[in-house]
Parts: C-alpha cells; sequence; structure tokens
C-alpha cells in the first residue's frame, strides 16, 4: 500500500491533468509548474506501481488505470469540496440557533431581531425558548443567552449586560390610594412572584428586595403563581397585584407603552446576561456577529432603563 499523504497531496494534481488533458494546463489551473505537475504525476505512478498516464509528443492519454483513478479521484475531491462549502457555510452564513429562558425571548430577544437582520440579511435566528437549560453539545443549538451568576464551565461564555429588581403594578392597580413610598407600605399589599424551575438557576423573590431595602417585614404572595417572568408580567398589567421584575424585561411595557408603573425601588439583580457557546464555535463569523450585537444592543436597553429607574443607592447594598 502507498504513503497515503502522498496519494492524497498528488490527488488534485492528477485530478487536472485528467481533466484537462495537458501538462501545462493543468500546472496554469494549479499555479505550480509543469515540470512539478509532471514530477508529482510520476511520483504517484511509482508509488502505485501503475502507469496512468500515456505520453506522447502530440498528446496526453490515461491508462486503464489511469481512467479509473481519474474518475474516483473526481467523486473524492467533488465530495470533500461539497462538505468543505457546507462547513464554511455553517461557519459564516445561514441560520443561527439561539436557546434563551422564555422570558427574555418573549420580552427582549424577539422584539428586536428584525434590527439584527437588517444589519446581517444573510443570517437568519432561530430562537429555541425554554426555562430547561440547553445542553450545547446534545441539543440542536450554536448558542445560548443564559441568565446566571457566572459564566459556564466548558462554555465559552461573555458577559453582556445586568440587571435590576423593580416593583411593577398597573397604573390603575392603587386607585384611589397613594402609592406606597416605604417598603413596610407595600407589604400590606398582595405581592406575586414567579415561582422558577430549580435548575434555571435564577430565583429571586420579594424577600431578596426586602432585605435590601432594610425592612425587617412580614409578607404575603397571593394569587396566581408563574413558571414565567412573562406570564407574570402580563398579569401585572391586567391589575392582578404587584409584582418584582427584571427591568431588562420591561422596555416595552414600562417605557414604551406606559402599561406598568414602578411602585418601589429598584435594586441590583443577584444574576447577568451571558451568551454562551462551545469553544470550538466561538471564532465562527456569524456566532461573532449575533455575540457583538446582542451585547451591543443588550447594552442600550440597559443603559436607558437605568437612566428612567428611580433605584435604591447601591453603596447601601
Amino acid at each position: 500500500m502507498p504513503p497515503l499523504s502522498l496519494v492524497m497531496s498528488a490527488l488534485p494534481v492528477f485530478d487536472a491533468v485528467a481533466r484537462l488533458g495537458s501538462f501545462s494546463l493543468a500546472a496554469e489551473e494549479l499555479n505550480i509548474t509543469q515540470s512539478a505537475v509532471s514530477h508529482r504525476i510520476k511520483q504517484l505512478e511509482q508509488a502505485l506501481g501503475i502507469s496512468l498516464v500515456h505520453r506522447t509528443t502530440r498528446q496526453l492519454e490515461l491508462t486503464a488505470e489511469g481512467q479509473r483513478l481519474a474518475e474516483a479521484a473526481k467523486r473524492a475531491l467533488t465530495e470533500v469540496s461539497q462538505v468543505l462549502g457546507l462547513l464554511c457555510g455553517e461557519r459564516n452564513e445561514g441560520v443561527i440557533s439561539i436557546s434563551a429562558l422564555s422570558s427574555i425571548a418573549v420580552k427582549w430577544l424577539v422584539p428586536h431581531l428584525a434590527d439584527f437582520h437588517d444589519e446581517h440579511p444573510q443570517l437568519g435566528v432561530s430562537v429555541l425558548a425554554s426555562d430547561e437549560i440547553s445542553d450545547l453539545r446534545k441539543d440542536p443549538v450554536d448558542c445560548g443567552l443564559r441568565f446566571a451568576t457566572g459564566g459556564s464551565p466548558g462554555l465559552h461564555s461573555t458577559y453582556l449586560v445586568g440587571d435590576w429588581l423593580v416593583p411593577l403594578a398597573s397604573p390603575g392597580f392603587f386607585k384611589d390610594k397613594a402609592v406606597p413610598d416605604r417598603a413596610e407600605d407595600l407589604a400590606q399589599f398582595a405581592l406575586q412572584e414567579a415561582v422558577f424551575p430549580v435548575n434555571a438557576g435564577t430565583y429571586y423573590s420579594w424577600q431578596t428586595w426586602f432585605d435590601a431595602m432594610g425592612a425587617e417585614v412580614s409578607y404575603r404572595t397571593a394569587g396566581p403563581q408563574f413558571s414565567r417572568a412573562d406570564m407574570m408580567i402580563q398579569a401585572a398589567i391586567a391589575g392582578q397585584g404587584i409584582i418584582l421584575s427584571r427591568a431588562m424585561l420591561l422596555e416595552q411595557d414600562l417605557i414604551e407603552r406606559g402599561l406598568l408603573v414602578q411602585v418601589g425601588k429598584a435594586i441590583p439583580c443577584p444574576f447577568s446576561y451571558y451568551f454562551v457557546t462551545l469553544p470550538e464555535k466561538a471564532d465562527w463569523p456569524k456566532i461573532i456577529f449575533l455575540r457583538d450585537w446582542l451585547k451591543r444592543e443588550m447594552g442600550k436597553t440597559y443603559r436607558k432603563i437605568t437612566s428612567l429607574l428611580d433605584k435604591l443607592d447601591t453603596q447601601t447594598i
């Protein structure tokens, strides 16, 4: 058996000679000298122990063995070329699949995706909204938008933005009553909170907020409970109670539509947003495009909403 490395390196040269029927034309296509082409074919023939080409002064003809090898080389090189094209296309263009918590997917990512498409019309984004953390090595997704206290071990993680926890209610919730200006007063109302799946790693409660406010109070939660923060926000819009929400979910309902009002100071959230992908995909151009866009646009939202919130002095926390 001849050395595989020698045969594989010579196949593109032999394929060019067989297709073009000329050493000189093959040399021109491959951008090497004619003598280099001749030398490579001779090496291949010696390694195989057979003659592949009949050389005459007028024309070049393949032997029977050369014809068989030429057909096989053409099939193999065509298949390799097609696979390489798919691999390069997978890195640079096509659809990017991203997993995200349902809340941030519904309340932020989907409303902004048209802007990403305007910047990168050659790319599509497929969103997997789930409160289960995707396994990027098993699930059919390229990357993830995670809400956590830090990066994910074994993955390439990029910090995007932080967040705030802010008490909210419908503008008509208090009716003729004054909006409370003390945490102790807020505790007298029925409070609602989301009950997150344990494996989502995103649990926080009203106790987090009252502790930050330095209020030693007894409070009660009432009404429906929700496994998704976006459902909880819709309940507050419907006037069903006071909620503690992440500010990054409120760009439309609080700022643009006025469907909610802030009824207590915002405090820093213990979790932040991270972009994660497999280390081997971290330098894919399309992954970089999406990562950079998310960092820029989520940063804009964070700065906009932060400037409008009534916030607790973070130095006291």
